[in-house]
């Protein structure tokens, strides 16, 4: 009889990394946000910040050209 797994199995980015690919994915697994302007990325920060107190900060993807959010570094 096999043995069951507990608790909730990580979903993981796809094992081949086609340019970059791997960078678009957060650390839970699940693809990160991309904000078109640098304008909606502060914004999202913002709401991150004042909603959930969590402090984020925007960055400029160098794959995808669009923005993401980050852990602020202390």
């Amino acid at each position: 009889m096999a043995k069951a797994r507990r608790g909730r199995q990580r979903v993981r980015p796809p094992a081949v990394d086609v340019g970059g690919a791997r960078q678009h994915f957060r650390a839970d697994g699940a693809p990160k946000t991309r904000y078109d302007s640098a304008d909606a990325a502060n914004r999202a920060s913002f709401h991150h910040r004042m909603e959930d107190g969590i402090d984020l900060v925007p960055y400029r993807c160098d794959h995808c050209g669009g923005w993401h959010l980050g852990s602020a570094a202390d």
